[in-house]
């Protein structure tokens, strides 16, 4: 069919009005997406929520020839909340795994019996930890096998009192010896000397333990210390060190390879890059003052800020080769480094031994690569994704392949055809001051409809939390949502997001509110003038730190038609005061100490420039929120409300900082939808 007939073919309707087989019910109730995948037994263990058990994570092996077996049983919900947004909540140990379970925050071991059947046969979970009601939480888990004991960060909240300031973050040992499960106040405490630990790792030998530190006011991609000790015979450490110390920066997942030498991600050179620390050189007199050395230099971030613990972007491969992440332009390349060169051979594309009915993998290039782990053998597995495809764990045997087999990816729906597939166009625009921003720009795309003669599309600007996020090209459900109902897509990377390097995230401390504003109304503008979209049909939406800059940037022009803020903060005073230990000093950096900047604090809020907002503002909040309290949005309906006509409020019962039931995801985009279509579509062009 040549392109004359296929117009034809399609119907003519205003662009927001199309109709879309991809309702909310197929992207939130049947939405099945893998992450954080683990090497073992020579397959792959990973999360997958289940939207039939509201969306638990469960804990599912795989052995990379196509067969799937589920771990966890029914009932458990693999997912941690240290620091709220919890990470990496499991972790093995010879034929056992070791998980943290969400709903008693306690650590469950699950034994796993090679001699029984193909896959073997996994016993029940038994409790590890007796934590009494949730009040004491876990992460990043280690298995010390020298020893027989779990490693982890213990968040306890247990004297806290509802006050951020006292919840005390510690690296802890558990004992696996125990007939019993290990109440919090026998278990050793390691470290707890800073306000906030993490990423802990052993050396081969068992003999050295490095991990993560940083204290308030700094967030870990501000500056953080990568520490190193020796392990006694009972475990504790001994001669804990600061390593690579002359150089401020922010280090991140440290890890140890065969001979003793450790590496980790570093941006003192501007750029989070890998960098390595020679055994010799943490055993030396002067230790502290040895410079880590960069094992390959690049002029790119190696990795994203780490809001969740346990993330992986490297991986230690065998005879000395790395393999490492890199980003640019919101593509993702998988590189394969000789760690004592810092030369790169190709990760190629050939072909590998694929489950039938499956393509061979382009291992080098996708939209998002994350979660590098590799098993004794050099085998490594990861997470990726592209921007026609849902994100799947890949196994690489780089000794017989060079491109990886299908773990598990789970299929996208049916109705999302190729032909509605909006692909992600990454674009550079000016600011304010002659400096450069970014965003991905997607056009509405649908191929059973057409927009009348000289129509331009409403455009819905997506603006990232954080505000340290980034704006991803991998496919996106929600952008595909709306692209195909005739919406074109602005997901913005305003000034302070990642992926550009340190000098352009950082330019946004003591500017939250004023530059991200600036670049939401550049990077709208640039797309007006180049006859992209239609300039009075435009909304914003955002959730959390993004859910603000919709509302600053509602008060501050006339640009939009509508706002959509998904938990936003509103108020940064109360946002000062009342938060979880995590953020809690946050806005020191991105706005200024508090009180001392108790002005800018208030000038900044959306809270107090109400009078400002003309636009209708659709607000959502789950009650259960500890980040953004629900206060926030019911202080902000209250006071909105009485103003604007159109502003709309829903809470939803039982849900925190960000909406996991698939039943109030799909009442929210739905809302959403019904919301737009009421207060962009009666004016066009």
């Amino acid at each position: 069919m040549n392109g004359a007939s296929a117009n034809r073919n399609r119907k003519i309707a205003p662009c927001g009005s199309w109709d879309s087989p991809l309702t909310a019910g197929i992207i939130f109730g049947e939405r099945q997406t893998p992450a954080k995948p683990l090497p073992w037994r020579g397959g792959a263990l990973f999360l997958l929520n289940m939207p039939a058990e509201r969306n638990a994570q469960a804990l599912l092996f795989g052995d990379g020839r196509g067969k799937i077996e589920r771990v966890s049983p029914a009932g458990f919900n693999l997912r941690t909340r240290v620091h709220e947004y919890g990470g990496m909540p499991f972790c093995t140990g010879g034929n056992s795994v070791f998980y943290c379970n969400f709903n008693d925050q306690e650590i469950y071991r699950q034994d796993f019996d090679p001699g029984a059947g193909e896959f073997g046969g996994f016993g029940e979970p038994l409790p590890v930890t007796d934590s009494s009601g949730a009040q004491v939480r876990y992460a990043d888990l280690l298995h010390d096998p020298r020893r027989n004991r779990l490693i982890c960060v213990r968040e306890d909240h247990r004297h806290a009192g509802g006050r951020a300031g006292e919840v005390v973050n510690a690296l802890v040992a558990i004992d696996l010896d125990r007939k019993s499960p290990q109440k919090a106040d026998s278990q050793a405490v390691l470290h707890a000397d800073s306000d906030f630990v993490a990423g802990p790792c052993l050396s081969a030998d068992g003999g050295r333990l490095a991990f993560i530190t940083w204290s308030h006011p700094n967030m870990p991609w501000d500056e953080t210390e990568i520490r190193c000790a020796r392990l006694d015979q009972k475990g504790a450490l001994v001669d804990c060190f600061a390593v690579d110390a002359t150089n401020p920066a922010s280090k991140l997942q440290p890890g140890f390879d065969a001979r003793g030498d450790l590496y980790f991600l570093t941006d003192q050179s501007g750029f989070l890059n890998l960098a390595r620390v020679e055994a010799e050189n943490l055993a030396a007199a002067d230790r502290r003052k040895q410079p880590a050395k960069p094992v390959f230099p690049v002029a790119a971030d190696c990795c994203g800020p780490p809001w969740e613990l346990g993330n992986r972007n490297y991986a230690i491969g065998q005879n000395g080769e790395i393999f490492l992440t890199t980003v640019e332009q919101c593509r993702w390349t998988l590189r394969r480094v000789c760690a004592a060169s810092g030369r790169e051979r190709e990760v190629a594309p050939q072909a590998a031994e694929q489950i039938p009915g499956q393509t061979p993998e382009n291992a080098a290039q996708k939209a998002a690569l994350e979660h590098l782990q590799t098993d004794a053998g050099g085998r490594l597995v990861y997470l990726a994704a592209d921007f026609d495809d849902y994100p799947a764990v890949l196994l690489l045997d780089p000794a017989s392949s060079a491109s990886p087999r299908v773990v598990h990816r789970p299929p996208p729906p049916a109705a999302l055809s190729a032909g509605l597939v909006s692909k992600p166009a990454h674009f550079a625009f000016p600011t304010r001051g002659g400096d450069t921003a970014y965003g991905l720009f997607l056009k509405p795309r649908n191929p059973g409809f057409a927009p009348p003669a000289g129509e331009l599309p409403p455009l819905l600007v997506f603006v990232h939390g954080g505000p340290t996020g980034t704006a991803r090209a991998a496919l996106n459900p929600m952008h595909q949502f709306w692209t195909s109902r005739g919406f074109a897509v602005l997901d913005l990377n305003h000034r302070g997001s990642t992926g550009y390097g340190r000098e352009f995230r950082q330019a946004l401390d003591g500017q939250w509110g004023v530059i991200d504003i600036e670049d939401v109304v550049a990077a709208v503008e640039h797309l007006i003038d180049s006859g992209k979209v239609d300039r009075n049909r435009i909304a914003i939406r955002g959730g959390s730190a993004g859910g603000f800059t919709v509302l600053a940037s509602l008060a501050a022009c006339g640009l939009f038609s509508a706002g959509v803020s998904y938990y936003g903060v509103a108020d940064l005073e109360m946002l000062a005061q009342d938060t979880h230990k995590f953020e809690s000093r946050y806005l020191d950096r991105l706005i200024g100490p508090y009180p001392e900047a108790i002005d800018r604090y208030r000038e900044r809020s959306p809270i107090n420039r109400l009078d400002e907002i003309s636009a209708p503002v659709l607000i959502l909040q789950g009650s259960e929120d500890k980040v953004v309290p629900p206060s926030q949005a019911e202080l902000l309906r209250a006071q909105l409300g009485k103003r604007i006509k159109g502003v709309e409020y829903i809470r939803f019962t039982g849900e925190g900082h960000g909406f996991r039931q698939p039943a109030n995801q799909i009442r929210a985009l739905e809302a959403e939808l019904d919301f737009y279509r009421r207060n962009l579509l009666a004016t066009r062009n």
